[in-house]
């Protein structure tokens, strides 16, 4: 869903399905989070908090140019900023473009070359945690086919990123591979281990979002990752139980120290609403979902992908900064931002 209604598609997808009850934090817009010029639509917008800076990651991003490797989009971008400022520092290439954040193989090159961007290699950032280098940036890896929400899901890993960087080193393996889920959205570091959560369709107009842990200092190791399989933590990574309903593809996990609890940020299904679930734990149990606020609105599109970013929150969680993907029509969109006080 929101992970699977990437940008090609999701900037043709009508708006449907309606609001749930008022919501009931205050909500201020801010804007559309900034970009180069030549960038005229991208999502995604996961971000963490590196050496006193915030890194932005987006995933596809489409351009007036074409770049200096010959492709005039990219499936993974980033860029840099002064805590919550909206200007990011995006280092361009010679032709005047932002450079893919995820390099690809020479394989996967070729392959897009000859099929992109309808039929294509896509590497999208899900979330990111500090490391001692830098960030550890944990990413899906899929095809995408032609039609609409028509996407084969690959597995998902990890790669390294330099402070001040924009272009990662990927490792070569994968962190998940079929039949295991694709873990690589939602990053929290609780109690030393970092989590990350696999959301995936489980129905018409639902998900189920499952939870992998690894010790926070060896993140890159599969051996080090267990899933939560309803009782405990299991080391066979096929065995995660559902944990949290209904965020489509995409979401953001921190501690809250105004709710006294984990805090979940998720877009409704295809909906403009913005929606939250609280938990003791990373694993839960967490509660339904309960509106948060209702994102702005433009006729024939619906907004997707929002996601908390904790490191920006202020007046001890009470005042949030959420971000959400907001299509403008044709090949155009923002990641706008908002932010929403808690009661």
């Amino acid at each position: 869903m929101d992970r699977a209604a990437r940008l090609w598609p999701a900037l043709l997808l009508a708006a449907c399905g309606g609001s749930p009850a008022s919501a009931p934090a205050t909500v201020r817009e801010l804007g559309a989070l900034g970009h180069p010029a030549v960038v005229t639509a991208r999502d995604g917008g996961a971000s963490v908090s590196v050496r006193g800076r915030t890194l932005w990651l987006f995933d596809d991003t489409l351009m007036t140019v074409t770049g200096a490797d010959g492709f005039s989009y990219r499936s993974a971008t980033a860029g840099w900023a002064d805590g919550a400022s909206l200007t990011l520092d995006e280092p361009l290439d010679a032709a005047g473009a932002p450079f893919q954040l995820l390099p690809f193989t020479d394989a996967e090159l070729a392959y897009n070359r000859a099929g992109g961007p309808n039929e294509r290699f896509a590497l999208w950032p899900g979330s990111a945690i500090e490391s001692p280098d830098g960030a550890f940036v944990f990413f899906g890896y899929l095809k995408v086919h032609p039609g609409a929400l028509n996407y084969e899901g690959l597995g998902a890993g990890v790669a390294t990123l330099a402070p001040g960087s924009t272009v990662a080193t990927r490792l070569p393996d994968l962190l998940f591979a079929p039949p295991v889920p694709g873990f690589s959205v939602g990053a929290v570091v609780a109690d030393g281990f970092v989590h990350l959560y696999a959301c995936d369709p489980s129905g018409t107009l639902d998900s189920d979002c499952r939870v992998a842990r690894a010790p926070a200092a060896e993140p890159t190791t599969t051996a080090a990752w267990t899933v939560w399989d309803g009782a405990a933590w299991n080391a066979d990574l096929t065995k995660g139980a559902p944990v949290l309903h209904g965020a489509p593809g995409d979401l953001s996990v921190s501690w809250n120290d105004h709710l006294g609890a984990y805090l979940a940020v998720s877009s409704a299904i295809f909906s403009d609403d913005v929606v939250f679930h609280t938990a003791p734990r990373p694993e839960g149990p967490w509660s339904d979902a309960r509106p948060l606020f209702v994102g702005a609105r433009h006729e024939g599109t619906t907004n997707y992908a929002a996601k908390e970013h904790p490191e920006l929150a202020t007046d001890g969680g009470r005042s949030l900064l959420v971000t959400y993907a907001h299509p403008l029509g044709g090949f155009d969109e923002d990641v706008r931002v908002a932010t929403p006080t808690l009661p």
